[in-house]
């Protein structure tokens, strides 16, 4: 029997089909003979105490050019669906969080959510490492100017991430005696109002940042790497960074199966955690990317290994 697949993602017009994951996953759900439909998350709402959404039945074509083709908008309930998958963007604001509440709120139990709209709100991205004291490099979590003065003393060159952004974005390298310092603090914590996350520069990003995905709590062995531009130490693709073709060794899987049992008692089906060097330095659960450039490299099908660990 067919299922149904609703997709709630950015615009789907606006994707770059080579590199998206998301398309991915809903090609290979429609190989199966799965029948996707698309929603556009500003469009959710409640009535009569129904989570619904203005919805699209949709068809993707593995090309450049002409992609996908929406028909037949209609307002539906989303328990009406299979799956769901939650694929919109950070930034983890207060619209994205209001989103995981309209989908608690769905009220067909057989309805399951990718990732779980509970997983999505309570479980943070730069946070979650700290589960794993023995596998990560010194972090602090902190907004105040004074901590963050004393960690680069200690370290003389480190990195600062805000907490709910992905790609790359807004993250900062500082180095002792730079005149930016406090100038640099001062932006990214907005004059110590935002928590942000503080680690120790690991030289080892020279040599790239690991992607290995985790799909149902099992580590694909084959990865990438992404190896940042020459004189840059953000290697995501989205900030220029080159993917290249990886297999995991013994210390990285060896995380990884740490994080898969962490991740399925948090009920998280699908993640990318990112590695550099010996060290796991982000595990993403919002929209993890990199499935297209893996198949690619290693001329795998996750997509098809993702639905068939659905069943």
């Amino acid at each position: 029997m067919s299922k149904s697949v609703l997709v709630i993602m950015d615009p789907i017009d606006s994707i770059k089909v080579e590199k998206d994951t998301t398309f991915q996953i809903l090609l290979s759900a429609q190989e199966i003979n799965y029948k996707l439909y698309y929603l556009n998350p500003e469009s959710l709402y409640i009535e009569k105490n129904q989570t619904k959404g203005l919805i699209w039945s949709l068809k993707v074509f593995d090309n450049n050019t002409n992609w996908f083709e929406l028909s037949s908008e209609k307002d539906y309930e989303l328990g009406m669906f299979d799956y769901i998958l939650m694929r919109k963007d950070p930034p983890v604001d207060i619209n994205y969080i209001n989103i995981t509440y309209l989908l608690d709120n769905i009220k067909n139990n057989q309805t399951k959510i990718i990732n779980s709209s509970s997983s999505l709100r309570n479980v943070n991205e730069k946070t979650s490492i700290l589960e794993f004291p023995n596998y990560i490099t010194e972090t602090i979590v902190t907004s105040k100017r004074y901590s963050i003065k004393l960690f680069l003393e200690k370290h003389k060159k480190i990195i600062l991430k805000p907490l709910n952004l992905m790609g790359g974005e807004s993250i900062y390298l500082l180095e002792q005696n730079k005149d930016n310092v406090e100038e640099t603090i001062d932006k990214i914590t907005n004059y110590e109002k935002n928590i942000i996350m503080v680690q120790k520069f690991l030289p080892e990003i020279k040599e790239g940042d690991k992607r290995i995905l985790i799909i149902n709590g099992k580590p694909i062995a084959e990865a990438i790497i992404r190896v940042p531009e020459k004189n840059n130490y953000i290697a995501n693709i989205a900030a220029g960074g080159k993917a290249e073709k990886y297999i995991a060794n013994k210390r990285d899987l060896e995380i990884a199966q740490k994080v898969s049992l962490y991740l399925l008692n948090k009920g998280i089906f699908f993640a990318g955690i990112d590695i550099i060097g010996d060290y796991l330095t982000e595990i993403n659960i919002t929209s993890p990317t990199c499935m297209r450039e893996i198949n690619y490299f290693h001329n795998l099908d996750l997509g098809k290994k993702f639905w068939m660990e659905m069943k």
